[in-house]
């Protein structure tokens, strides 16, 4: 076989991969996020209770789909070059080949946009992420909370109560910072890259919830679990 031809073959098997994988993982995002939506929440069902946890799903994908999307980005960098630099002998096959990842990522990261994490409110912490990789927070520790609207290329705090609040910068996370002289906050590399030094961590709201209801139901939940904290009593130092 000419081995133009088989750099084809190759080429078009290693599109392949990318598009199973990548498109896979967009249409599977897509039908759990349409099925998630059909869910409701009780606004009573998030009030602080002795005793009780609030568990709030947020659409996520499946074990499989997760190995799905990893095959189907494995495969990009290998497709895209073989596209752009290998095929000289074909001259459509790079054109094409970008045309197609362009759009299948655009779909790909909209459709991922409204995935999420797990938040479970518990009396002493809440817990964010999936099973295995959870991130615990405890009430005590967290000295602030704030609701901002984050976007593309652009982030801006949520209005305080009973300001007026525009309605193009509706708030989507909620930002925390905790108590510097008791924990020492774990960071990841994207977070420092992205000058994430005032706040510690951010709670991205996919629950199906307004944020600024969030927002109040976190504070509900940290205030009833500050006034039932058995917080140590340091002793009065006489003055000299």
């Amino acid at each position: 076989m000419d081995p133009s031809a088989e750099l084809l073959l190759l080429t078009i098997a290693m599109l392949t991969v990318y598009v199973l994988g990548v498109g896979g993982t967009t249409a599977g995002a897509i039908r759990i996020r349409e099925r998630w939506r059909q869910r409701t929440i009780d606004p009573a069902s998030l009030e602080p209770r002795p005793g009780h946890e609030v568990v709030l799903s947020a659409p996520s994908l499946s074990p499989w789909l997760r190995r799905l999307r990893l095959l189907g980005w494995a495969a990009f960098p290998p497709a895209l070059a073989l596209a752009v630099f290998a095929d000289q002998s074909y001259p459509w096959v790079a054109p094409l080949a970008v045309l197609l990842m362009v759009a299948f990522n655009a779909f790909y990261f909209t459709a991922m946009q409204n995935m999420g994490e797990e938040l479970t409110l518990a009396p002493d912490a809440f817990r964010l992420g999936p099973a295995g990789k959870t991130t615990s927070v405890r009430w005590a520790h967290v000295t602030e909370f704030t609701g901002a609207r984050v976007g593309a290329f652009s982030a801006t705090k949520m209005s305080e109560e009973g300001e007026w609040q525009d309605p193009r910068t509706k708030p989507n996370v909620i930002f925390y910072r905790l108590n510097r002289a008791l924990v020492t906050p774990r960071k990841t590399a994207l977070q420092r890259l992205l000058g994430f030094t005032y706040y510690d961590g951010v709670i991205r709201n996919a629950f199906g919830i307004p944020t600024d209801q969030l927002l109040r139901t976190l504070k509900g939940w940290q205030g009833v679990a500050l006034e039932s904290e058995d917080l140590p009593i340091r002793p009065m130092r006489a003055r000299p």
